[in-house]
């Protein structure tokens, strides 16, 4: 009991954080999606609650995964071998497929085939230089980080370049800054303590919120204009 009621309290705090994150990550999307012909405040709602649902939770599992950070930098290592096969992989369906459905279907299944791949390698590098720490081993886990690091890089700075894709990388990037400043902020005692005063209630108001907005013209202004912060019901 003791223990579930610590780690309540920092649940709480991480959804809290997490809302706060998605209502300012949601500001720069207002105004394109209200383009389309709806309320601006309904379209901050409605980002803000489906960006928050995503953020909340992931906020709570990087929390709860601190102590295990060996395999969160694993993982992490693993996502960034797979940018760049990712980033050729889209540049070749996008040329070779023109049914989008069909295009997007095989994408999906063959990105998350090479996500579990390179997280695999980058598990099985990482527990390799760490079971025989030497100077060798050091220096290979870093250049393996280095050219994960590059390749992560040269994606983002291609999608940057693209017209079609410029929108939704900068919305990944200010959401994934959001999340960042939000992590900080799990990890000041002050900042804590009043997140944890707003706990769940804040985060769980803020969904039910951007559900009910999003509905309709908002949800397909939404998806149109800024898919990346509609929530897991724009991306399917």
């Amino acid at each position: 009991m003791s223990g579930l009621g610590q780690r309540s309290p920092a649940a709480g705090a991480a959804l809290a954080l997490g809302a706060a994150a998605a209502a300012v990550a949601a500001l720069p999307d207002v105004k394109r999606v209200a383009a389309a012909g709806v309320s601006p405040r309904l379209a901050w709602l409605a980002l803000a609650g489906s960006t928050a649902l995503v953020l909340g939770p992931l906020l709570v599992l990087a929390r709860s995964a601190v102590s295990r950070s060996r395999g969160l930098g694993a993982v992490l290592l693993g996502l960034g071998l797979a940018a760049l096969p990712l980033g050729l992989l889209g540049q070749v369906l996008k040329a070779s497929t023109h049914h989008r459905p069909l295009g997007a279907a095989t994408f999906g299944a063959l990105a998350l085939g090479t996500v579990v791949l390179c997280a695999l390698l980058g598990w099985r590098l990482v527990a390799w230089a760490s079971a025989g720490p030497s100077l060798v081993r050091r220096s290979i886990l870093r250049f393996v980080a280095a050219v994960a690091l590059l390749g992560t890089a040269l994606v983002l700075l291609r999608a940057v370049a693209s017209e079609s894709a410029h929108h939704d990388v900068i919305d990944v990037l200010r959401v994934l800054a959001a999340t960042g400043i939000a992590w900080m902020g799990l990890n000041q005692p002050r900042v804590e303590m009043w997140a944890r005063r707003a706990g769940v209630l804040a985060w769980l108001a803020l969904v039910a919120g951007g559900f009910v907005a999003a509905r309709g013209p908002v949800r397909a202004a939404i998806h149109e204009h800024a898919p990346v912060l509609g929530g897991p019901a724009a991306w399917l």
